[in-house]
């Protein structure tokens, strides 16, 4: 691995689960047990309904890239920010032994209650409660953008890693072009680069309801998120080829906004998603920096 050190609940969706469409997701009829919790009224409803129904599957995507630097069958593992806990799910369904924290305890009652082979609690990932050396993987799933200090956090992922224990992290690109064009959480144009004070007047205007949200996403560049590593301790690399290839073939368990959806739809429908995976690279350089919307990481806590 490459190190950078700059300073600076039991019903789920199947694999083969028809995903609803947008006028289903605007008149839903039924309740799924992933978005028992979700506030319907919300005007991110249908995206967060979508993104939730199918997070098994976006589990299945964290396993294969973790099983890549590890053996998931008895690994205890970590899952930080777990949300509505498909990602545990499809850890523990691959044999791993999975305990998962959340703030949110309507997503941890959920889970519990129907996933009773899951350590489930609630946690503040700054100060977890378990001891050093505790975990042979972690995971921080789209969770490192909304907390208020991700150098904090990814210290104490390294703290309750094992030696060599492995980090997989995905987060939104600041600098990436599609996340300008549409911010992957709002899908508003030119906000990604925002911090979240600039965030807020913009959002009391275009959504007044997460305008006061304490986990507002604030983005990363690529250089930030590589000193972040390098200062808690990890060497990492990319894994975003193999996240391009389940982009093209199930884009629902990749992306939620609305735009980036019909984005990917247009390129398969096209063909264009050929010449475009083969732009995907797993290095530094102007894909990483400017283009790619989302990096995925392998990261290796290094030293005791």
């Amino acid at each position: 691995m490459q190190q950078k050190t700059h300073s600076v609940p039991r019903i789920v969706p199947t694999p083969s689960r028809k995903v609803e469409s947008a006028h289903d997701d605007e008149h839903p009829t039924t309740s799924h047990p992933a978005t028992s919790h979700l506030d319907t009224a919300h005007p991110d409803y249908p995206r967060w309904k979508r993104a939730a129904e199918n997070a098994v599957l976006r589990g299945s995507l964290v396993c294969r890239l973790l099983s890549e630097a590890i053996p998931l069958r008895e690994a205890r593992v970590l899952d930080a920010g777990c949300g509505v806990g498909g990602t545990s799910i499809a850890l523990a369904d691959a044999g791993a032994d999975v305990t998962a924290v959340d703030r949110n305890p309507a997503r941890l009652t959920m889970l519990q209650e129907n996933q009773s082979r899951i350590e489930a609690e609630a946690g503040d990932l700054t100060s977890l409660r378990f001891a050093d050396r505790s975990f042979d993987a972690a995971v921080l799933q789209d969770v490192i953008e909304h907390v208020t200090d991700p150098q904090l956090v990814l210290r104490e992922m390294a703290r309750v890693l094992r030696p060599s224990g492995i980090l997989y992290l995905s987060t939104p690109n600041r600098n990436a072009l599609p996340n300008l064009v549409a911010d992957p959480h709002f899908g508003l144009p030119l906000v990604s680069r925002k911090s979240r004070e600039e965030l807020r007047p913009i959002l009391r205007r275009r959504r007044p309801s997460d305008a006061d949200r304490d986990d507002l996403a604030q983005l990363l560049s690529a250089e930030q998120l590589s000193a972040l590593l390098g200062n808690a301790g990890f060497s990492w690399r990319y894994v975003n080829r193999a996240a391009a290839k389940q982009l093209f073939t199930h884009p629902e368990t990749v992306v939620w906004s609305d735009m980036h959806l019909r984005i990917v739809r247009a390129l398969r429908a096209t063909g264009l998603q050929y010449p475009l995976r083969v732009l995907v690279r797993d290095t530094p350089g102007i894909f990483n920096r400017w283009l790619n919307p989302t990096w995925y990481i392998l990261a290796r806590k290094e030293g005791a």
